[in-house]
């Protein structure tokens, strides 16, 4: 006869039911308590499903609690007038919304996994458990630290911390040319890393050379020499799963930045105008703030030495790409007469914002004509008197800026082609017949980089290019 189960002490079962009451008594205490687990049960899952409901009202009473909040930095600029920093305040508050109304979902959400931990944390457990599962017997392999030894594992921790520093250091290049630049470096550094080591034959090549070391080394490290091919994929193995945990914390950072309504690109492009300019007024005024504090037997040193001057010459930069760029791409309706009367003004406030850099880099008596220039410019911008904030280009200027795109846009994308042609073609064999399709992808990613630092419109254009291609090939 087969042996039947002990049964669940009932004394056991009701103590349970008593400590979740107790919990859900005190966690509530304004409500009746249940009297079963059940009861618990189901008012945890409508207690959850009624947190989720409430999240985009909670979203907009935040998102309207910022605007009002960033808005109201306007009273720090004391060379408004009041009429002008009501209408001013009122634009700035709108703008702030429109800029931030998808980046405001991140943060209602992070309230949420913060307010309800217990809906998030499993689920969360769960998927590292099982990442964890199924990539440590391709990360880890007793048998194999046992084969390479302790000095073969400290050979794999130099290799991986000299692979994590050159990534380090071309990130940082990237981000300074282009905010989306690194995801792209990560996705390519990722594709080649797994072509590397599923193509494999350069592992063996490497454990040759390192053999003909033998004569020239110690032999404490003969067994790294014989064994390098496996220090080198290790290193590998562990080199692509910081770069694809650095990718994915990022991309969900992103993503949660990408939610929610979207606003129209002219508006957001507008918007982030306004507000730059905002940034540009709070920072003059603060600089200008700093030198009145200071002594006269200072001078201009406080200025010069303050973080407000790099601040104010880096905005006066960005208003100018913003203007010649985004703005000016978002506000083209098709017209060529009301597309040139935009590129024109946008021109203008480009040159505009150049012209104050000699100002804010060297400082001097102009400051207080500088730092009320900046503010007037932010009230015709929230008034919309763009035209206001241009200044006049000569047709001479408007010519040589135009050469100039011109040869920026015709490098970046011969660059490109001739990058792909080596790739495809390779007309000079300078490849060869067996070449890893490794160091293909690798060519045309330093490709892609170089170009749109020489042209960051290059990505929109090979976008259009694509979608017309694409287009081309569905109708056949």
């Amino acid at each position: 006869m087969q042996e039947q189960s002990p049964s669940p002490d009932p004394r056991l079962r009701d103590e349970i039911r008593r400590d979740l009451i107790e919990w859900w008594r005190l966690a509530h205490p304004d409500a009746e308590p249940p009297e079963t687990v059940r009861e618990i049960i189901s008012l945890w899952f409508d207690e959850k499903k009624e947190a989720m409901r409430g999240l985009p009202e909670k979203r907009a009473e935040r998102l309207r609690q910022d605007a009002r909040i960033h808005a109201f930095r306007i009273n720090e600029l004391k060379v408004l007038e009041p009429e002008d920093s009501d209408v001013t305040m009122e634009v700035v508050r709108a703008a702030h919304w429109t800029d931030n109304s998808r980046a405001s979902w991140s943060l209602v959400v992070r309230d949420l996994m913060d307010d309800h931990p217990s809906l998030f944390f499993p689920v969360a457990f769960a998927l590292f458990m099982v990442s964890l599962n199924a990539t440590l017997p391709y990360l880890y392999s007793r048998d194999d630290f046992e084969t390479i030894g302790g000095r073969g594992m400290a050979a794999s921790a130099i290799f991986l911390t000299v692979l994590l520093l050159i990534h380090g250091r071309i990130l940082a290049v990237l981000r300074r040319m282009n905010a989306n630049l690194p995801q792209f470096w990560r996705i390519s550094v990722a594709g080649g890393g797994i072509a590397l080591l599923v193509e494999g034959s350069w592992l063996a090549v490497l454990r040759e050379q390192a053999l003909r070391q033998k004569p020239y080394v110690s032999r404490s490290v003969y067994r790294v020499l014989e064994h390098a091919d496996l220090c080198a994929a290790y290193a590998l193995k562990w080199f692509l799963t910081c770069v694809l945990v650095a990718f994915a914390f990022s991309a969900g950072g992103s993503l949660l930045h990408r939610i929610g309504p979207k606003e129209p690109a002219h508006a957001v492009a507008t918007s982030r105008l306004i507000l730059e300019l905002m940034n540009l007024a709070l920072w003059s005024q603060a600089a200008l703030d700093r030198l009145l504090m200071n002594p006269p037997s200072e001078g201009l040193r406080p200025y010069v030495a303050s973080d407000e001057r790099e601040s104010i010459i880096r905005s006066l930069d960005l208003i100018a790409r913003m203007a010649e760029g985004r703005w000016k791409r978002s506000l083209k309706v098709g017209d060529s007469i009301s597309d040139s009367a935009v590129a024109a003004l946008s021109e203008g406030i480009a040159a505009s914002a150049r012209k104050w850099k000699a100002v804010a880099a060297t400082g001097g008596e102009r400051l207080d004509e500088m730092n009320e220039a900046f503010a007037r410019a932010l009230v015709d911008a929230s008034k919309g008197n763009w035209e206001l904030l241009a200044s006049e280009v000569s047709s001479r200027e408007l010519l040589r800026r135009r050469l100039l795109r011109m040869v920026r846009r015709l490098f970046a994308l011969a660059v490109m082609l001739v990058s792909a042609s080596m790739v495809l073609v390779d007309p000079f064999n300078l490849l060869g017949k067996d070449s890893n399709p490794a160091i293909g992808s690798l060519l045309l990613t330093f490709a892609a980089i170089l170009s749109v630092s020489i042209d960051p419109t290059i990505v929109e254009r090979l976008g259009n290019a694509s979608k017309m291609a694409s287009n081309f090939s569905s109708k056949k």
